[in-house]
């Protein structure tokens, strides 16, 4: 004899139920992997941010702390009056056309250990300004009001809002000691959310103004 066999199925209540969570199981997946490609673009973005302004800080504030540095330090102590140094009164602190006062310094340090301030094979004439949202480094001796500077930031990436130095003077049991305070700012052109800021104060022993 034969039997009809009840074939077993899913109604449309259960496969409408199935749909819905199976939707929320991919939208909770992609929420966490857009999380996660969020997260990972700002750690991104932030590391660029303190790696591109950290190299310029620290490539200034090495800088600056050699102003005025002769080879010719022997001589300048036992006889100052016969032996003026030719990288005293070199920090002159200015701005170029537009641009806050005090972001621009120049200065000159003795790079070849020859006593003498080259201006060619290297020249000794440094400085730093802000153009632009730009930090330039001084090529050719070039002032401040002039061209000619060379980009050490990328302003389509990062927009440096504040560059300023100012000169100071620290008297410490009768010896009178240079000092520059630096300042720098600077945020992601693409989102204003990061920015980093740097502020020290350098101690510039070897000057004499």
């Amino acid at each position: 004899m034969l039997t009809n066999r009840r074939e077993q199925g899913y109604t449309l209540v259960e496969i409408m139920i199935a749909m819905v969570l199976a939707v929320g199981s991919l939208t909770a997946v992609a929420s966490l992997v857009g999380y996660g490609i969020g997260v990972n673009a700002n750690l991104l973005n932030s590391a660029r941010l303190n790696e591109e302004l950290g190299n310029a800080y620290a490539l200034m504030a090495s800088d600056l702390r050699r102003t005025g540095y002769t080879s010719s330090t022997v001589a300048l102590v036992t006889d100052p009056a016969n032996n003026p140094s030719p990288f005293n009164n070199t920090i002159v602190v200015g701005a170029f056309a537009g641009e806050p006062a005090n972001s621009c310094i120049l200065f000159a340090y003795d790079s070849n250990d020859n006593g003498v301030l080259d201006i060619a094979g290297p020249d000794e004439r440094f400085g730093f300004r802000l153009r632009e949202g730009a930090i330039e480094i001084r090529r050719n001796g070039a002032l401040c009001t002039d061209i000619g500077w060379e980009d050490i930031t990328d302003s389509d990436y990062i927009d440096v809002e504040n560059l300023l130095f100012t000169l100071n003077q620290v008297t410490d049991n009768g010896i009178t000691t240079s000092t520059v305070e630096l300042t720098l700012l600077g945020v992601l052109v693409d989102n204003g959310n990061f920015s980093r800021e740097y502020r020290s104060e350098i101690a510039v022993r070897n000057y004499d103004s």
